[in-house]
Parts: C-alpha cells; structure tokens; sequence
C-alpha cells in the first residue's frame, strides 16, 4: 500500500470513530440546576412583573417561565423524589412525610428508617478478635521459640502463654468496649435517579442537599450532599432545646406538636450547672436490650425483661442518653457559656460561634471514632428571666457514623473549604417559633445564617466548572413561606397589623435573595449551559385545620375506647411510641395519619382489620370521599376539603400495602391538622390555626399550589410537571431516558 493510500485508509479509520463521540458530544451539554423549595408561582409572577426580580425576569425573556405542577400530593420529599427519577410517587414509594407499618399501625418516616447492622463480627467480636490476637501472636511465638533448644511442651507452653497474654485481654477490651451493632438507615425512594444514571454513562454530577438523598449514594466519579432526611444527633427532623428560668413557661399551645427539648434552670444568675440533652446510646443500651430479651415472645414477659435488662446497665454506669454538662454563667449583663471545654460569653440578642461537641462514648470509640457534634447558642433574655435558645446539634462533617456525603469523607472537603455548616437535612429552625420560643428575628436570623453559607457552597463549586450536572436545592423560601405566610394574609387567625408591617417585607427580601442568587449562579454556569430554576410546590394561607379523624369518629369509620385528653406529640411519635392508644380497632373502619393520607383498616392487610376486601372495602372508600367532600365549614360556609383521591386514581403502579387508600386534599386556607398527622382525635373536626405556622402546601389540592419553572431555552412542552425535568436533563446529557419514567422531556 502506497504511502498516501495508507494516510486515507488512517484518516478514513479515525473519522469513523471519532463521528459518533462528536456527534454524542454535540448532543450534549452541561446542566445546571437550581432549585428552591416552596418558591410559589403566584408571588413570583406579582413581583417579577413588578420589576422587583430581575434576574428572573431576564432568564424569562431569554428563555422560558412556566408554572410547575408539583406531586399530588405537593409535600417537598414527595415532589423532589419524582423530580429526581422522572417517576410518580406511586413508584418512588414517597408518598407523604411518614408512612405507617399495617402490623402495628405505628408511623415512621416515608423518606427512609432507622435501622442497624453489625459491627465487625456482631455480638462475637469479643470472641473471634480474641482468637485472631491469639493465633498471631501463638504462631509468631512458637517460630521464635522453636529455635531454642528447648523441648516441644516447653515451646507450645510458651507460644501459648504469649497468646493467652494478648488474645485475652484484646478479646475483653473488643467485647466490652467495641459495639456490636451500630445504627444504619434505609433509603425508601425507589426508582434511577437523573444522577446515577448520569454517572453511569460516565458523566459527574455534583448533587447538593437534594431531599431523599439520605443516606448518601454512590454516584461513581460524582459527589453529594445529602439533604432533607438527615436528622440532627437525636435522630429526629431538629431539635432545639430551650433554657428557661421562668417556671410558668409553657410551649405552645400546650402540647409539643414540634420537636423542642424544654430544661428548666434553678435559677437566673451566677453558676448554674445543668445539661445539653445528647444522642441516645443505642449500640450499648437499646441494642444490648432488644439483643438479650429477642427470644421473649409473651409481650408482658418482655416489656419486664427489658426493663431488668435497662436497670443493670444503668447499675453498670451504661447511660441510656450522652448528656454533656453545660455550665452558665450569668450577671445582669452578659452569660457565659461553657461547654465541652470551650467557653464564649453573651449579651442578649447575641449568637455564639460554633462549639463542638464532643460525646464520650468510651475510651476506645472517643479515640478510633470520637462522636462529634456541631451547635450554636443566642441569649435571648436575661430578665426578668434567663433565656438561653440552643440549635439542633449537627453532626460535625467529620463524623458521619451513617454517611451523608459522597464519598463518606466529602463532608470533610467541604468542611476544610468552606467551614462549618449545618448537616442537617431541614436546617432552618421552624420549631422554635411556633412553640413560643424565641421571636421571628431568632427565625430570621438562622435562615439567613443557613442560606449564605449553602450560597458560599454554590458559587465555590459551580465556579469549579467541573461537572457535568449540578444540582443544589435551597430551602429558605419554603421556610419563611411556612412562619411568614400570616403577614401577607389580613384573614389570618394570627394576622397582627403591627408585625406585618415589620416582617411581610422578609418574604420579598428572601425572594430577591433567591433572584440575586440566580444571577450569580448563571453567570458561573456560563452561556452553554442548560440553566433551569424551579421549585416543587407553591404556597396558600392555612387558616384552619381539618381533624379528619374526629370526622371519621363522629361519622362511624373510627371507634374510640373512650375519650382522651391526652395528645398526640412528637415525643410519642419518636420516643414512646404509643400513638392510638384510644383506638377501637376492632370496631374501626379507617384511620388517618400523615398530610392527608388515610387508610382503610383492612382485613389481610392491617393487624386488625375488620373491613373485607371488594365491595365493602369500596363502599367504605366511597363513603369517606363523598362524606369529606360534602363537609362544609359552619364558620366560613366553605367546603375544607377539596377532593378526594383513591390511589388508582393517582398513581399508575403502587404497592397496596404501603400507599394510602384514600388521599384528602383541602381546598384554599385549609390543611390537615397538626393532631391528624399524628393520629390523634381532637374534640372539634374544625379549628383556627393560631400557630406562627400559617402557609402551608402539603395537603392542599395540588392545582392550588403550583411551583415555578424557568429554563434558558424555550419550552416545546405545556403544562411542564416536576416528572418532566429528569427526562429533559437526561436528553440533554445525551443519557438514554429509561421506558419506567413518567416524564417527558420538555424540548
């Protein structure tokens, strides 16, 4: 072959392989997406047109805006969950903030659960550890000793002695000091994320405080941040704690409906000793219960075995909770705080730096795994009483015993980056307000605190252009929509003038933040880029709940065992566990627990269910949807409910042990109650709702509650829904879109 037909023949070859990675490579671009929780359609729309958003203004006239239809029903895990898999919540499984166990009736969270898998060797690590040291040490001593003149017994002896000398005591310290089991969780969401299928064509995609994300996931050459589902050190969705001096305060409307740990102090000024409440120790104190008492089935024998088994771990010094001393001192001008061998002092209105927390499990874990947590103090007050307000403890980035970053030590990068920052996946406080803690500054204050530093996180990695896909979701706006909705609603029950005209300018001050972050962001993102904002709901006026098991009481689908004035509270949800206490199950037709879901007690399905399967169990779902559509509310002559769903009705595929048989959703100003989403029976169906939080989105009729979309690019799809945006992202990345999603791509 002639030199110049060899050159052809080369050329020829590398156009053939090159063509189609060029053609891929021209199919495919870079995608960006922002997405801020709760953002509503209807403000953004009024003061956008107002001028008052410019930066949204202008990705509009370049681009598109549209807006969005969240889930039915429009809840934040829900509605992220399907936009991250293109899928509807039939097939993500998240279908409400908690899901129920049909076996006891009992709530947990839909997102994921609790759960705990062995360390090392399980209950035998004392045992296998002692045999390993002994082995080594056995084999290394009996190679050195056989070259002693000695006789074999002598040499076995001394081999063996030297093992016993290690294997012994390594066996001893692994078993007492090392846990057997350690917590773990479980993911609920089902369905391929746009991100993990991204990341197997081989692209990297950077995924930050996504909700549902928890525990944080492979995603081969990318990274993440888990979001909404990472619990504080208490395993719960945030808990403060509030330390008073004031005897006769009383949080809320008297019962803990949020989560807000209340210690009384003995006094007001000088040295005052008293506690931070810290994490359960579950590897040496719950797990070594249910361990020895597994076998016990007679459940009177066990609650008595279990409580014998609490009481000799106490009498061993096993506490059941890691508290830590916290010591104040105050003066008529300023407390000191000192905790963890730190100590920073305060004058009312002040915030602390961060302290880290340190909780002493024992010597050996404190060394190879020490449990660390973050949290900030603000004094409140000092007379008449002292007010001290502590955050939710964070884990520190550094201690992530169930990972919520991606790869388990990314926490630890972006630590070492940025600084400090809140790992808990709702990181804004809205517990504190509503429970008569604190003011809306408190509020105000640690939102703004949480949002610049996720806006630091943002411009930091965007302005790496490394990835492929970015994603990073902000929850102020929903936050703010939540505590502040009663300031831009004069019919509100909790409609004050005064504070109106001080705080309703913070809901348009947080949009135009969201807009002056959007135009930072695009700038980073550059011109090539997919650009998309959006949210997964709006927002409307929650000025009355609706108990919809008072109504399934007064209308015969529930029986109670007599009545109670005992409430549902998040203490039982988390801690007790005995929630519908007062239930007839025998003679109950259905219950309802969540933000609108409700459940027929099933026979073959509930632990005792008494409705059949086929006609009966339909004419009961028929009975309930008319009956909670017909309700009319005597105070307004409105009707609370909106329409009510069965499940065929929503949902293509489910799996009918788990998805709610019936879903309410509530009409303008209305919203499942704060007892009804525990399970609890209050004396009246309809009641005004006086807490700080008054907006609300997550039993509404989603049509109500739409979210907003703005994309660089024109829209060749009406009616966008939030299943659309996973395929749209997919064919952008020139990623093949799977047959099981929902969505269709919007250009």
């Amino acid at each position: 072959m002639t030199r110049r037909a060899s050159r052809i023949a080369l050329a020829v070859l590398v156009a053939f392989v090159l063509t189609p990675i060029v053609a891929y490579a021209a199919g495919r671009q870079k995608v960006v997406i922002l997405g801020f929780d709760g953002a509503d359609a209807q403000l953004v729309t009024q003061w956008m047109n107002e001028g008052k958003l410019p930066n949204l203004a202008a990705l509009k006239a370049d681009g598109s805006y549209a807006p969005l239809q969240p889930t039915n029903p429009p809840q934040t895990p829900v509605s992220w969950s399907s936009f991250a898999t293109g899928t509807n919540p039939g097939k993500t499984r998240i279908f409400d903030f908690l899901m129920r166990n049909p076996a006891d009736y009992l709530p947990d969270f839909a997102m994921n659960t609790e759960s705990r898998r062995p360390f090392l060797f399980g209950p035998r690590n004392g045992v296998i550890v002692g045999l390993v040291s002994f082995a080594s040490v056995f084999a290394i001593a009996f190679l050195i000793v056989i070259l002693l003149r000695l006789r074999w017994t002598t040499r076995l002896a001394i081999a063996t002695l030297c093992g016993l000398a290690l294997g012994v005591p390594s066996g001893f310290v692994t078993g007492q000091f090392l846990p057997a089991e350690v917590p773990d969780a479980v993911n609920h969401r089902q369905g391929r994320t746009m991100w993990e299928l991204a990341a197997k064509a081989g692209l990297k995609a950077q995924v930050i405080r996504v909700p549902a994300t928890f525990p944080a996931e492979d995603i081969g050459p990318g990274r993440m941040l888990s979001g909404l589902g990472v619990p504080d050190m208490r395993g719960r969705v945030g808990t403060p704690t509030y330390y008073t001096s004031d005897p006769t305060f009383r949080q809320g409307s008297g019962t803990n409906e949020f989560s807000l740990e209340l210690v009384r102090l003995a006094d007001s000024r000088g040295t005052i000793e008293t506690r931070v409440i810290g994490p359960f120790n579950k590897p040496f104190f719950h797990y070594v219960i249910d361990r020895k008492t597994a076998q016990i089935a007679d459940p009177r024998a066990l609650s008595d075995a279990k409580r014998r088994v609490a009481q000799e771990l106490e009498d061993a010094d096993v506490p059941r909770r890691i508290d830590l001393p916290l010591k104040l001192v105050a003066t008529d001008e300023a407390c000191t705080v000192t905790l963890s061998g730190q100590s920073q002092t305060l004058k009312v209105g002040d915030w602390s730096e961060w302290f880290t927390l340190g909780f002493p499990v024992n010597w050996v874990v404190d060394r190879a795994a020490p449990l660390q947590g973050i949290a900030r103090f603000k004094l409140l007050r000092l007379s008449p009483h002292l007010e001290l307000y502590l955050s939710p403890i964070n884990f520190h980035p550094d201690c992530h015993p169930i990972a919520f970053s991606w790869p388990p030590d990314y926490a630890e990068v972006l630590r070492k980056r940025f600084g400090l920052y809140k790992t808990i996946g709702w990181p804004e406080d809205t517990w504190s307000l509503p429970s008569g803690v604190g003011d809306e500054n408190l509020f105000l204050e640690d939102m703004n605190f949480t949002r610049e530093k996720d806006e630091q996180i943002l411009t930091g990695l965007l302005g790496d252009a490394k990835d492929d896909l970015y994603i990073q979701i902000f929850y102020f706006t929903d936050r703010i929509g939540h505590l502040f909705w009663r300031f831009l609603d004069p019919g509100h029950p909790a409609y004050d003038p005064a504070l109106a005209a001080k705080f309703a300018p913070e809901v348009l001050k947080a949009y135009q933040t969201m807009d002056a972050m959007v135009g930072k962001a695009r700038a980073l993102a550059g011109p090539d880029a997919l650009f998309i904002v959006c949210s997964d709901h709006g927002f409307t006026s929650f000025r009355r709940g609706v108990n919809i098991n008072t109504w399934l009481v007064r209308n015969g689908f529930m029986t109670l065992k007599g009545q109670t004035d005992d409430p549902a509270t998040l203490e039982k949800l988390f801690d007790t566990r005995d929630l519908f206490q007062n239930v007839d199950w025998s003679r109950t037709k259905a219950y309802a627990l969540g933000l609108g879901s409700i459940y027929v007690n099933l026979a073959g399905r509930e632990r005792d269910g008494v409705v059949m399967p086929g006609p009966e169990y339909e004419d009961v779902r028929r009975k309930i949807k008319d009956g909670l559509e017909a309700l009319v509310d005597p105070a307004t002559g409105a009707h609370p409910v909106a329409r009510v769903w069965t499940r065929e009705e929503l949902y293509t595929e489910f799996d009918p042990n788990l998805i709610p048989d019936l879903r309410a959703g509530n009409s303008q100003n209305y919203r499942v109650s704060w007892q009804t989403t525990l399970g609890g029976v209050p004396p009246d169906v309809l009641e005004d709702n006086l807490k700080a939080w008054s907006g609300d989105h997550c039993s509404s009729d989603p049509g109500l509650v739409p979210g907003v979309l703005f994309v660089n690019r024109k829209l060749q799809k009406g009616d966008p829904s939030m299943i659309d945006i996973a395929p749209t992202v997919l064919k952008a990345l020139g990623v093949d879109i799977p047959p099981e999603m929902d969505g269709k791509p919007l250009f």
